[in-house]
């Protein structure tokens, strides 16, 4: 009777699979997407079960409102609650031992309930870390998002994260 949302990445696309698993199994936070389970399929694919967020994602509903539909569908007053919403639960992973960084902060990875809390969501790129910054082997990311500092060095920090949320 619970509603769910599940995400099937095909063998050749796993990637992220594991990442996902281990951050959103570690962290909880009310602004933090909630992984349910997940599953490994016989024939390679994978599949995560989250809770379903019956809002949609924070670029559908500045597509709508750019689009005049429906222009009250996403005000000032919500926009900026979505922001603190997203900010707080990134902020969780961020000051956490370990702590964790996402890499891929966007407006499609902002999700909302019915109610218009915002929960971020899209782990698939995060890494853990001991320290304030972590190198990485590969800068991840959406172009246009990814801090520059970031994709050029490797080095993920909090700032470089809030490059990305801004």
């Amino acid at each position: 009777g619970t509603e769910v949302a599940i995400k099937t990445l095909k063998n050749l696309s796993s990637a992220g699979f594991e990442e996902e698993v281990k951050v959103l199994s570690r962290f909880r936070h009310p602004n933090l997407v909630i992984l349910l389970g997940f599953a490994r399929h016989s024939n390679g694919d994978r599949s995560l079960v989250y809770e379903y967020l019956a809002g949609g994602d924070v670029s559908s509903r500045l597509k709508q409102c750019r689009s005049r539909s429906q222009p009250k569908l996403f005000d000032a007053k919500l926009r900026l609650s979505v922001a603190l919403d997203a900010a707080s639960g990134l902020s969780h992973p961020h000051n956490a031992t370990p702590r964790a960084f996402h890499r891929d902060i966007k407006s499609p990875n902002i999700l909302l309930c019915k109610n218009g809390t915002a929960k971020m969501a899209d782990f698939g790129l995060s890494c853990v870390s001991r320290d304030s910054q972590h190198k990485v082997h590969l800068a991840s990311g959406t172009a246009g998002y990814a801090c520059p500092e970031y994709v050029r060095t490797g080095i993920v920090t909090e700032g470089s994260e809030v490059h990305s949320f801004g």
